[in-house]
């Protein structure tokens, strides 16, 4: 499988987002109509009738990124109060249920339903995907590793689903473990070299498991075909200043390990490290081989490692202190939550025009 190369460290977003009624915020299948009448190729259909997914073009910094997707976001929520919807960003929706939802009709979602039957149904989720560019196989296999390691940070940074069916899951991060029943999906193993990747992509083609890279859902996932690695462990996330952190933390990353690489650790401390953030965010232990520290000390650590060794991102590095101290859409939501009562949970996940 031949790498395309990509300009070094370039960036594009993908985040998927719930379309709501304004009144009772449940979902709305109004997909049809929101796509007949916007018809920018930034937004994408997606798995559910009340759903859609804005895909950024490849930008040379975070900044340019976010500021692009931040402008399509508020287009489609600006002609929701025309059509009669909100757009939301979370890992979940709160209350939903799965069989009162519409499944896009299409080829591809239709079989993937045929095959994953009730694990699927239950997929009223949404993530927040990051491209980073990379110039050959040997450096973006490199940072795919590093991603592994480390992408217990995204997913804590991101973390907005405590909710699902109506109930409080007592886990910050709920779309991770439902996302993780899949057969390909969850944490990914670390890769000795490009080709032992592009070999297990060959047993899943050949023995028909997949037809492309797409039916891969790791949380760290090479695209090879894109010259990029894609980062999708994250929580959808409808703060941009906390979307503008996890892209910068991307390519902090990224710089720091693309040439060295890092030292390969056990599938099961790799586990470990994603239950802990998915369920304690920031405050969850991280487990290396230096020790065990937290989620967010780690994350500071990197920043500061990433601060010594480059000068630049010196913003995205603000952006990253600062989240670190600040309470994560999962622990906002959970302090607005009164019972039963989500109408206070979705000032935190609607986007505001």
């Amino acid at each position: 499988m031949r790498f395309n190369p990509s300009r070094p460290l370039t960036v594009g977003i993908e985040l998927e987002v719930q379309l709501l009624d304004p009144e009772t915020f449940a979902l709305k299948g109004i997909a049809g109509e929101l796509f007949s009448r916007y018809t920018s190729p930034r937004l994408q259909r997606e798995f559910l009738d009340s759903m859609a997914e804005f895909v950024t073009g490849v930008h040379s910094s975070p900044d340019e990124a976010v500021s692009e997707l931040t402008k399509e976001v508020l287009a489609v929520a600006r002609l929701g109060k025309e059509l009669g919807f909100v757009v939301a960003a979370s890992g979940t929706h709160p209350f939903a249920r799965p069989e009162e939802v519409n499944v896009t009709p299409s080829e591809r979602y239709l079989k993937l339903l045929e095959e994953f039957q009730e694990v699927l149904r239950n997929f009223l989720i949404y993530g927040l995907h990051v491209h980073v560019g990379f110039p050959d196989e040997q450096t973006a296999l490199n940072a795919y590793n590093a991603f592994v390691k480390f992408s217990p940070l995204f997913l804590a940074l991101s973390a907005s689903s405590p909710f699902f069916r109506g109930r409080n899951t007592g886990i910050y991060s709920y779309r991770s473990k439902l996302f993780e029943q899949l057969p390909r999906a969850g944490v990914p193993q670390q890769f000795d070299s490009y080709g032992e990747f592009v070999e297990l992509f060959s047993v899943l083609k050949e023995s028909k498991t997949v037809d492309s890279l797409k039916d891969i859902w790791w949380d760290v996932r090479p695209r090879p075909d894109l010259g990029t690695v894609e980062l999708r462990v994250c929580d959808s996330v409808s703060d941009f200043s906390r979307i503008r952190g996890i892209v910068s933390l991307a390519v902090m990353v990224a710089s720091l390990f693309m040439e060295e690489g890092v030292e390969r650790e056990f599938h099961q401390v790799h586990l470990q490290n994603r239950w802990n953030a998915a369920r304690h965010g920031l405050t969850g232990r991280f487990i290396s081989k230096d020790g065990v520290t937290t989620v967010g000390r780690e994350l500071l650590r990197l920043v500061t490692l990433y601060g010594k060794r480059f000068n630049s991102l010196r913003d995205g590095a603000k952006v990253l202190v600062d989240l670190v101290s600040r309470p994560t859409g999962a622990e906002l939501q959970l302090r607005s939550f009164n019972g039963r009562d989500f109408g206070p949970v979705f000032n935190y996940t609607v986007v505001e025009v």
